[in-house]
């Protein structure tokens, strides 16, 4: 015996701390339930690790019940009412922290006591054998505190030789085969493993617990009646041969597909020549494969003896307690035993009571579940990576698992509503039984809503078996993108240099733009005259549109239109100016920079006309001699002379029946034509070359009538 000799000093340090535990011991740690409907009274650390609050009945209640801690006590809660509620932790007595704070603290208006969670129950059998260490090993206790099992949910045994008198298995089997009879052993002893009688008082606890039986034959066609009679898992310790064979792969698929989950052992070390051999029928495909694990996590089952080991390959999906586990082949008959065939049941059994919690489960979540919720067992088996399955069965986390799984996945696709409608909802279901049904809160039974406006939508989701999945999608609506546009137009006519600045005054970004001319830029430029339309687009995806004008001014034109002499020989020019943008500015080549001249003489003149946005015109005129006959001696009377300046052709015509003769002079008052005209109406003047003409008609009573034509 080894003596403990302590000091004075560790005396007195040991009397404080033993002191300390007492006075913590002495301490009792309560909890309640709280509503504290205002947000800003929940209490919260401050910088110098304080627990306080805004309200001072609550700062009060803190300190003197040596309240330690103030948390949400149901954060996954979608009910308003329960985001509100807190679970208050103390160093005190119950009742005092119930009392006190429904009677004296202001910021609450609702206090219960705390729930307690205790296992529901640990069965009488669970340790009657000592050294029986698997259900340990896998957490059995802790998921049965989930879930003792449903007797509803039937795991079969394809197994050969069941002693159906056994304790363990009266009452536990609704199906037995009497013809499957022989020496007792082998089916026995799994069915127990699986699912044998549990809470007895004897023998052992089995992982399946309340589960169901069917005790079938060791083949193919019985694992197929064993589908079809509604047997959600299927147990199967043997193997079949060494070779694949499609028509067993076939029947396997079969039973996948008709919803049965098939655990199989992986093999037993000498199966099929060596451990990392494929046995079938564990290494088809849709077979759950399982291999042995010991007590310390070791896939040997003699440490650092590699030919110790049960099957290793690809095909393993997972390890399960296959070493030294204890097994009840006959009754009173019980002894440790090794073999992948015991490692199967303690995952057909966990399977079962998964199912239990979560009827809703497909084999693929089943499998998925089983995966990765196992314990990682590859440091402790490092020549073993990848060849004995994701990890050990840790039943209690599969179990916890499966309880809160949602077997059927609702993918949600959906766009924000951009304005008063607009949004839309897409959902996609995968996993379960399809097909699917519909429910929305609206009404609808579609898998997708169109043209919605703002708000929650739920929708509840069932597939073929019943099992349904639901979710709520808010919409929330955005106001359309608010701009403003500078169109600066075009200066003069026929050029491109019109321009559309946009500018964003409130919107979503990031922002796209696409124009109708298949620009993609915010701005455009070099713009010709026209209607530009884009679509403006916001980082949720609303649309916007515009449409602008711009504009271009009319030609800007130009011309001399009145040559005129008077009595002393002189010529006034006047200029007519059209299109373009006012004001007009004006250059002669005389230097003058009037819009007309006047009193000028013979000779060449050229006009610039410069208008506002700086577009220009060039016009000129040629004054030749003074004319025999003054212009302005002429009077214009019937004669209609169009189009009047002429570029082509023009037409004289008259009314007066007495017309006899016309009589074209030039501006020189040169005779250019003279011709008999009686019985005419009118005349052509298609041959006159660029000038100003005198017309004159003449009667019978020899009357004249004149008129004056410009031809281009």
């Amino acid at each position: 015996m080894k003596t403990l000799k302590i000091t004075s000093r560790k005396r007195i340090l040991a009397f404080i701390m033993f002191f300390s535990f007492l006075s913590s011991f002495a301490q009792q740690e309560s909890k309640v339930w709280l509503t504290i409907d205002n947000e800003s009274d929940v209490p919260s650390v401050n910088q110098i690790g304080d627990l306080v609050s805004t309200d001072s009945s609550l700062n009060n209640a803190i300190t003197s019940l040596n309240i330690t801690n103030v948390v949400k006590a149901l954060p996954s809660s979608r009910n308003p009412m329960l985001q509100k509620v807190y679970e208050v932790t103390c160093n005190c007595d119950e009742v005092d922290l119930y009392t006190t704070l429904i009677n004296e603290v202001s910021a609450v208006s609702k206090v219960e006591y705390a729930p307690i969670y205790k296992p529901l129950a640990t069965p009488n059998d669970h340790n009657l054998i000592a050294n029986h260490y698997a259900l340990d090993l896998i957490g059995a206790t802790d998921a049965w505190n989930y879930t003792t099992g449903d007797p509803s949910i039937t795991i079969a045994i394809s197994d050969q030789n069941y002693e159906v008198t056994h304790t363990e298995l009266v009452g536990e089997y609704i199906y037995y085969d009497s013809l499957n009879n022989g020496p007792t052993g082998h089916g026995t002893a799994v069915a127990i493993t699986a699912a044998g009688k549990t809470d007895n008082m004897f023998f052992k606890s089995s992982i399946g617990y309340n589960s169901s039986l069917g005790l079938y034959r060791m083949n193919y066609n019985e694992v197929l009646d064993a589908s079809y009679a509604g047997a959600k898992v299927i147990n199967l310790s043997w193997m079949s041969g060494c070779e694949f064979n499609i028509y067993q792969q076939m029947a396997i698929d079969e039973v996948y597909n008709n919803g049965s989950f098939i655990v199989s052992a992986a093999g037993n070390g000498s199966s099929c020549g060596g451990p990392d051999s494929l046995v079938y029928p564990s290494a088809y495909n849709h077979v759950f494969s399982v291999t042995s694990i010991g007590e310390l996590d070791n896939h040997e089952r003699t440490l650092g003896d590699p030919n110790s080991t049960h099957q290793h390959n690809a095909s393993v999906d997972l390890c399960a307690p296959g070493y030294e586990v204890w097994i009840s082949p006959s009754q009173n008959w019980e002894l440790p035993s090794s073999g992948t065939s015991f490692a199967a049941p303690f995952v057909s059994g966990t399977v079962a009571l998964m199912l239990a919690v979560n009827p809703c489960l497909s084999n693929d979540d089943i499998s998925h579940i089983l995966k990765v919720t196992s314990v990682n067992v590859d440091a402790l088996n490092p020549d073993y990576v990848g060849l004995i399955g994701e990890g050990r069965l840790n039943a209690a986390a599969a179990v916890e698992m499966a309880a809160g799984y949602n077997a059927i996945t609702l993918n949600t696709n959906y766009s924000l509503s951009c304005g008063t409608y607009g949004g839309q909802i897409e959902i996609n279901a995968t996993g379960g039984t399809a097909p699917y049904t519909y429910e929305w809160s609206n009404g609808s039974s579609t898998s997708g809503l169109m043209d919605l406006a703002e708000g929650e939508y739920a929708v509840t989701v069932t597939d073929a078996s019943g099992c349904s999945s639901d979710t709520t999608i808010v919409l929330e609506s955005y106001s359309p993108t608010v701009y403003e546009a500078d169109v600066d137009h075009v200066t003069c006519n026929g050029i491109s240099n019109g321009s559309i600045d946009l500018t964003i005054i409130e919107g979503n970004p990031d922002f796209t733009y696409e124009w109708e001319h298949g620009m993609l830029t915010e701005d455009i430029e070099n713009l010709s005259a026209g209607t530009y339309r884009v679509t403006i687009t916001d980082g949720n995806g609303c649309e916007t549109f515009g449409s602008f004008n711009v504009m271009q001014p009319e030609e800007l034109t130009a011309e001399i239109t009145t040559v005129e002499f008077d009595e002393w020989n002189d010529i006034d020019l006047d200029l007519t100016v059209q299109g373009g943008t006012a004001p007009y500015n004006y250059t002669w080549n005389t230097g003058d920079d009037s819009e007309d001249l006047f009193d000028v003489s013979v000779g060449y003149y050229e006009a610039t006309v410069v208008d506002y946005n700086g577009c220009q015109v060039v016009v000129d005129q040629i004054i030749e001699e003074n004319p025999i006959l003054s212009v302005e001696s002429i009077e214009d009377m019937e004669i209609n002379i169009y189009p009047n300046p002429t570029k082509d052709v023009a037409t004289i015509s008259w009314e007066d029946d007495q017309i006899t003769m016309l009589t074209i002079l030039n501006a020189n008052g040169q005779l250019i034509e003279s011709k008999e005209v009686s019985f005419q109406k009118s005349y052509q003047t298609d041959h006159l070359k660029s000038g100003l003409y005198i017309i004159i008609l003449t009667d019978l009573n020899y009357n004249t009538y004149t008129g004056k034509l410009i031809a281009e």
